[in-house]
């Protein structure tokens, strides 16, 4: 027979058979399931604490090797921001000799402009694509990134003196964006109206107000003309590495053959000679002897607002003047 369990009742002065109830069996059952699931989770934790499986493992040296990458990666970054910062305080003070402006953040802000500089200026856009390519080149080798800049991202004395001869003058004094009246390329015939391609621009001008040199050169032709065709009177400048500028249509030569100029010089005058409908000047640039969009260079004094309305005006298929 099982036990049974007795107690004293005070009450009745009697022993009485204890009764089970079912509030305290549930309750006694919760609390060992509760302890029980306590120790299980118990050991788990003491068991992740101090048993590391080799999976784990793995993963704890991989993160140790991260947080040490992280801390080089971090200084490798603060150099490029430093050279970065570097870079855009010379290409300011470049940006200021070549182009004679300061270079500001209204500058900077290109609202579509400085896309319409870089695809139509290759001149000085090659050697900042130049830069670009071998800034990214060295992104992911930061340790030798100032050995790089130094000898490779630098205007050496030769491109400077190339940058120098470049004409990127604008040829008639006091120029204005709106003095552009055709562009180079194909444009209509002021004489038969037939379509034809204008090998440079016409920049409209009051007759008598000053030509200029683009840059710097050597008078190398000065041709004189009372034929109501052609040219008419014009200068050609050779400025070195390969570049030509051609100056027609003009009223008084001021220059000789063989003349040395500087830029910015008078070199004559804006005239209608030849075949030309109205005062002004037709202005040619030929590289190594190669006709070329004289939009490219003309872009001393401006800046990119100003670069994007020329750009839009010598787009127009108009009619020229000559």
């Amino acid at each position: 027979m099982p036990n049974k369990k007795y107690y004293y009742n005070p009450k009745t002065l009697s022993f009485e058979r204890k009764k089970i109830s079912f509030s305290k069996v549930m309750g006694n059952t919760f609390g060992y399931l509760s302890f029980g699931a306590l120790f299980f989770v118990g050991l788990l934790v003491l068991q992740n604490y101090i048993v590391e499986t080799p999976l784990e493992s793995q993963y704890r040296m991989e993160n140790e090797s991260l947080q040490k990458h992280k801390e080089i990666l971090n200084e490798r970054i603060q150099t490029a921001n430093a050279q970065l910062a570097e870079l855009n305080t010379k290409d300011g003070e470049l940006y200021k000799k070549i182009f004679e402006i300061p270079k500001t953040e209204a500058n900077n802000q290109s609202d579509g402009r400085e896309e319409i500089l870089a695809a139509s200026s290759p001149v000085f856009m090659d050697w900042t694509d130049k830069l670009s390519n071998q800034f990214v080149a060295i992104a992911g080798k930061a340790e030798r990134s100032n050995r790089f800049f130094r000898l490779t991202a630098s205007v050496d004395k030769s491109d400077w003196t190339k940058l120098q001869s470049t004409p990127v003058l604008q040829p008639v004094e006091n120029f204005e964006i709106d003095y552009l009246v055709s562009g180079y390329g194909i444009r209509i015939n002021p004489f038969h109206k037939g379509k034809y391609h204008h090998d440079g621009v016409d920049i409209a001008s009051p007759r008598g107000a000053s030509v200029v040199a683009t840059g710097p050169g050597k008078v190398v032709a000065v041709k004189k003309s009372d034929l109501l065709a052609g040219f008419g009177n014009y200068i050609e400048i050779d400025h070195g590495y390969g570049y030509l500028t051609r100056y027609a249509h003009l009223d008084e030569i001021n220059v000789r053959v063989g003349e040395k100029v500087l830029k910015g010089f008078k070199i004559g005058s804006v005239g209608s000679s030849g075949g030309s409908i109205a005062p002004h000047v037709h202005y040619e640039v030929s590289l190594n002897g190669v006709n070329v969009d004289p939009l490219q260079y003309l872009v001393q004094g401006l800046d990119s607002d100003g670069y994007a309305r020329l750009f839009v005006a010598s787009k127009k298929i108009n009619q020229s003047l000559d």
